[in-house]
């Protein structure tokens, strides 16, 4: 169709042209009065006439009269198509799966000429994909179904071509979907919706959302709350879901679902170590689960720690006491809670209980009440039988088994000469005790040359200059004898002479585990004298610092003590990221575990092959670049 229309070039258009029109009207009435006297009647018409076509030859150029000729084609609007991409287009149908039956129609359609649409892929978010080869590319692998966000997305999307019909191909498996929540504006395009599977009965029990602290703190309980659906069959069955944390189940329960089958669980966890924790919210699946794959959802926590708390309980002021004492106290990450036993009830005094200045040792609020809220408990040449403690020792047995940490420290009042032999507390201890028995003299402790580098008693960047070092230090006196090592353990320091009756060195120093707890035995209570006898001119002030602030931090299962680490350059990833691990890895000697195969893999494992093998450096570090499941 052909149009021919007259167009102003003039700024203003019509208006301007009025006003030029008039302006120059006015001014040819002037010139005809101007030529009013004029005797000649034909040199005065003449003298009119081409004053007036003057003037209209100015007013066609000033309007810039153009004549356009415009020539229109109807055309079609164009085809998108919407495609979900959810995960619940893999599940089959009672004619196979909904993904198959997607690419056999994409396929059908892309053996016309004429369809060339615009593709957009929807789910958990919105992204164009290319029209050519889509049915063999269609690999639907998205959590979500977010059909109104596709549709407002491509309504208020400015695309290369004017759309004239959307075609919706979907499952419509999103339950929060109302047709009038999408944004439709003026003259929308035609949308035509095409269901897969619509018809198909799909039974599910499912997790639909998970959400958690992201920061958390030991000892402090955090939260992890799980929104829950069950559809078909499944929606008046027993819906049970479990809390794992790493590979122990934590708690399990039963959710109660509502009239439209849906339900929320909270569960409270306390992280007992620093660093990152994970935590796996998990649906047993059913026989008849229809799609088992959103019966997992996993939280990752970052555990800190607000304020590291210490329990220490001295049988009686000492040396030793005073300078670790101090050392806690001094120390802004430690809250310390100490308690000194100045009289026990079988002293004598010339004034009776009720007048002395003393509280008496608060056993029951320590042991029973607050026990757990202590991240290390440490008694430093104490005795409890005086204090009528023995039935509190098998609640710190099973307070380290728990996963707690506890310190004994030598001295006349401790070890066997403690009457800690046969009880709850040798148990978790990391020797054996016997006979009480105290060794005098002076040493200076010898460090086990195969654990040099246990960061407890590696004061040097290298087991040389380590045991250079423990060389240096002040010499120690005394030391609790003890019957033997308990298997597992690991001997840091030793006597240079002192042998046990089966030949092994007498054990200054031993560390061990009991259940999820660490336990550390110093059978020495002669420490002090490295940093007492310290100055300019003497190793020993540093290295105590160094050493008590290594046992703590090892004894409470800082992470950056552990013998192995790995890492990753993100903490959370998106189905079939790439993600970039990097480790560290030593043996329980803390030796680097150079030259050695290492097989990565996921978990919970989602194929039995490991995502990658590599070997570790000279120095025991590895790194590898591997692709998250899809």
């Amino acid at each position: 169709m052909t149009d021919w229309q007259w167009q102003l070039g003039v700024w203003g258009g019509n208006t301007t042209a009025w006003v030029l029109g008039l302006a120059l009207f006015a001014l040819w009435l002037v010139e005809l009065r101007s030529i009013r006297g004029e005797s000649d009647r034909r040199r005065k018409f003449a003298l009119g006439a081409l004053g007036a076509l003057s003037i209209l030859a100015v007013y066609l150029l000033a309007l810039q009269v153009t004549l356009v000729r415009e020539t229109f084609e109807d055309v079609a609007g164009g085809t998108a198509i919407v495609l979900d991409s959810s995960r619940s287009m893999t599940l089959s149908g009672n004619e196979g799966p909904r993904r198959d039956a997607v690419s056999a129609l994409i396929n059908d359609w892309q053996d016309d000429d004429r369809v060339s649409p615009v593709v957009y892929l929807f789910g958990s978010s919105v992204r164009a994909a290319p029209w050519d080869g889509l049915g063999e590319r269609y690999e639907p692998s998205d959590d979500e179904t977010r059909i109104r966000d596709a549709l407002n997305y491509l309504l208020g999307k400015s695309i290369d071509r004017e759309v004239g019909s959307i075609v919706l191909i979907t499952d419509a498996a999103d339950a929060s979907f109302r047709a009038e929540s999408v944004a439709l504006g003026q003259s929308p395009p035609v949308i035509h919706s095409v269901i897969v599977g619509g018809d198909d009965p799909l039974d599910d029990q499912a997790i639909v959302s998970l959400q958690a602290d992201t920061t958390a703190y030991v000892g402090v309980p955090a939260i992890v709350r799980v929104d829950l659906r069950a559809v078909g069959k499944l929606r008046s069955a027993e819906l049970r879901v479990q809390l794992w944390h790493e590979s122990r189940l934590e708690q399990e329960m039963v959710a109660e679902l509502d009239q439209n089958g849906r339900g929320t669980l909270t569960f409270e966890v306390t992280p007992q170590r620093t660093g990152r924790s994970l935590y796996r919210v998990l649906i047993p699946a059913a026989a008849n689960d229809e799609v088992p794959q959103n019966n997992d959802r996993a939280a990752l926590l970052r555990v800190g720690r607000e304020r590291l708390r210490a329990l220490l309980v001295a049988g009686r002021p000492s040396w030793d006491v005073r300078f670790l004492r101090d050392f806690l106290k001094r120390d802004g990450s430690v809250d310390l809670v100490s308690f000194f036993i100045l009289r026990a009830a079988a002293d004598l005094t010339a004034a009776p209980t009720d007048e002395l200045a003393l509280i008496p040792f608060p056993t029951d609020e320590l042991f029973r009440e607050h026990l757990g809220s202590f991240d290390v408990v440490i008694f430093q040449n104490f005795d409890y039988a005086p204090y009528e403690m023995q039935s509190y020792l098998p609640r710190i047995k099973d307070y380290v088994q728990r996963g707690g940490s506890f310190l004994m420290i030598g001295g006349d009042r401790s070890f066997a000469e403690g009457r800690y032999a046969g009880t709850a507390i040798e148990q978790v201890l990391p020797v054996k005790l016997g006979a009480p028995g105290v060794l005098k003299g002076s040493y200076r402790a010898k460090v086990s040359k195969a654990l040099a580098r246990h960061p407890i008693v590696a004061l040097g960047p290298d087991p040389v200059l380590t045991r250079q070092t423990w060389r240096a230090l002040p010499a120690m006196y005394g030391a609790n004898v003890v019957s033997r090592v308990k298997d597992g353990a690991q001997v840091l320091l030793q006597h240079p002479r002192a042998r046990l009756q089966g030949g092994a060195r007498l054990p200054i120093l031993v560390v061990g585990e009991a259940g999820r707890g660490r336990v550390a035995a110093m059978t020495a209570d002669a420490s002090w004298r490295w940093r007492f006898a310290a100055d300019d001119a003497t190793v020993g002030s540093d290295e105590y610092e160094l050493f008590w602030d290594r046992m703590i931090r090892w004894l409470t299962h800082d992470p950056l003590l552990e013998p192995a680490r790995i890492s990753t350059d993100r903490e959370r990833y998106g189905l079939g990221g790439e993600l970039v691990i990097s480790g560290k890895l030593r043996d329980d000697n803390y030796r680097p575990m150079d030259k050695t195969r290492v097989e990565l893999q996921f978990q919970p494992a989602v194929h039995e092959e490991s995502v990658a093998v590599v070997e570790t450096d000279e120095d025991g570090l590895l790194q590898a670049t591997v692709r998250a499941p899809a």
